[in-house]
């Protein structure tokens, strides 16, 4: 098996791709950054996954095969005291135009969404109102951003505090900032540049909440908030552990080849895994520990380009596969994997318009 695993990538590799999901890593003023980089266009997007339950990145993984991922918002996990013994988030999670928040029309006035709209068009986004005990309608204008955007939200992590506006520290203006953050530790964000053509999402090392926002500013950030960060860290970059695996969690960040496929949270993540795994009906363990290899391969090296590209690829490669088909004899084992092979990459097609 690994000698054909090892046919079939030399097969992709002839399409000569190159990799636009970056582990970004630089030091700046002393201090170590680490982020995963994704630009706009470049054939990865970024959506919101988020849990029913709780569970580790590795896990989310295991179960749905995207390329990395990063942790996502505070959480009140079981072990603290005062969560009672429950997992919960009060935090505001839109995933592929589903509304996972407690309060969907309240972000409160700390809490801040970092958004992206359909078009992966990044923009800070809060909206804070009804708050008796704040009768001065100043404050809670001062305390809304872009609420005329509200429609065009197509995934959100909320998070405190917020970071950045506009090239702007904003943390002398948060009323929720603890020792922890005082504290000299890894920090995690999750911010754009200026054009909103590059993200870079993840952590500063050994440094407090008060020194993040210079640093962000000469990494090229100008939105930018706070990610969850402690026990909860972690990462996954191209399917490997950068960091963690840290705590269960609830929510996270994800960067999924640009494909028109769903990955619209839980249960539509499962029902499009499911239909790639009926559509295909492997006959034996052969053939799927193959599939699941040549998936992988397929992610890394389609997924950077646009989708009028990947469709003429894919196809190019489609009829590669068919030759192969052809020429191998109904008696090799190897025909049906050629055939389970072929079967996934006309899916793709079809997925992609």
């Amino acid at each position: 098996m690994k000698k054909l695993i090892f046919t079939l990538t030399l097969i992709l590799l002839s399409f000569n791709l190159a990799n636009a999901n970056e582990l970004y890593e630089t030091t700046i003023d002393g201090y170590k950054i680490k982020a995963l980089k994704v630009v706009k266009n470049s054939g990865y997007k970024i959506i919101v996954w988020v849990s029913e339950k709780w569970e580790s990145l590795e896990s989310m993984v295991n179960r749905y095969g995207w390329v990395s991922w990063v942790n996502g918002a505070y959480f009140c996990p079981a072990d603290y005291k005062e969560c009672g013994g429950v997992n919960k988030s009060w935090a505001d999670r839109i995933s592929n135009w589903y509304n996972w928040s407690t309060t969907p029309d309240d972000t409160g006035p700390e809490r801040v969404i970092f958004a992206f709209d359909k078009a992966q068009t990044p923009f800070l986004f809060r909206k804070a109102h009804d708050y008796s005990r704040w009768s001065n309608e100043d404050f809670v204008a001062w305390k809304t951003l872009n609420n005329d955007k509200q429609t065009e939200i197509f995934n959100w992590i909320g998070n405190h505090p917020l970071l950045l506006q506009d090239w702007i520290s904003k943390i002398g203006e948060s009323g929720a900032i603890d020792n922890k953050m005082k504290a000299k530790s890894l920090k995690n964000f999750i911010c754009s540049t200026k054009d909103g053509n590059t993200i870079y999402m993840w952590g500063v090392e050994n440094i407090t909440i008060y020194g993040i926002p210079d640093i962000l500013i000469k990494l090229g950030c100008y939105n930018a908030i706070n990610l969850d960060w402690g026990g909860s860290t972690a990462m996954i970059y191209n399917n490997k552990y950068i960091r963690g695996p840290g705590r269960n969690i609830m929510d996270a960040w994800i960067i999924i080849p640009d494909t028109n496929h769903s990955a619209k949270a839980v249960d539509n993540a499962e029902k499009t895994t499911n239909l790639v795994k009926n559509t295909i009906n492997p006959v034996d363990s052969k053939i799927q520990k193959t599939l699941d290899a040549f998936r992988k391969i397929l992610d890394k090296k389609f997924g950077i380009f646009d989708n009028t590209v990947r469709k003429s690829k894919l196809s190019v490669l489609s009829q590669k596969l068919e030759v192969l088909i052809t020429k191998t004899s109904n008696l090799s084992s190897k025909k049906p994997i050629y055939i389970a092979l072929k079967k996934e990459v006309d899916l793709r097609i079809e997925w992609t318009k």
